[in-house]
């Protein structure tokens, strides 16, 4: 048995209409200002979350001062049930 050819067989494009240019590519062209506005808007969006993302601390300073007391005087208390379900549920989401 002989096997001749390239499998699957790469389409071969019309000579008529110029490299890379299809028919549905002549309708994204038209919505092109469309689509600069939404991209200038979503733009804006993007920057003004990183601005107030930039602004607010990492984490919640009152909090952890709070875990530091409780620590030191041996108060805290860790719920294992819940830190064992955190710890499946992050796990879980790491392999999504």
């Amino acid at each position: 048995m002989k096997i001749e050819g390239q499998y699957p067989k790469v389409p071969v494009q019309d000579k008529g209409s110029p490299k890379g240019k299809e028919k549905g590519d002549v309708q994204i062209e038209k919505n092109k200002p469309a689509d600069i506005k939404k991209t200038s808007a979503d733009q804006f969006a993007v920057k003004k979350m990183r601005s107030k993302m930039e602004t607010e601390p990492d984490m919640d300073l009152e909090k952890v001062k709070a875990l530091k007391e409780k620590i030191k005087k041996g108060e805290y208390q860790v719920d294992q049930k819940k830190l064992a379900a955190n710890l499946l549920k992050d796990s879980l989401l790491e392999d999504i």
